[in-house]
């Protein structure tokens, strides 16, 4: 299991990635680590690696465009989004979270 941050984790089955990490020690397949601010694991005794944008919509039977395409609908900018943004930059930014 790999904690991919505090409100999600990435369980992976070993027999699903096959060879080299099906017949490798487990030492070496417990040392992992993330790369790319998160988007890929990489294990250095194997000198292996999976990108989780490739890996994570096979493993889910999700559709890989549907997933890209989600992700960058986030990103869109409308007319409201912009208008919120020039007020609160008018005010000094994005205004504090109440306590």
């Amino acid at each position: 299991m790999i904690a991919l941050s505090a409100f999600a984790a990435v369980v992976i089955d070993i027999a699903s990635l096959r060879e080299p990490w099906t017949s490798a020690p487990k030492k070496k397949v417990e040392n992992v680590r993330l790369e790319g601010g998160g988007a890929a694991l990489f294990w250095d005794d194997l000198d292996e690696g999976i990108e989780l944008d490739e890996w994570l919509p096979y493993v889910l039977n999700m559709d890989p465009a549907k997933l890209l395409g989600a992700r960058n609908r986030g990103k869109k900018a409308s007319p409201a989004k912009a208008r919120a943004a020039r007020k609160n930059g008018r005010k000094g930014g994005r205004p504090k979270k109440a306590a």
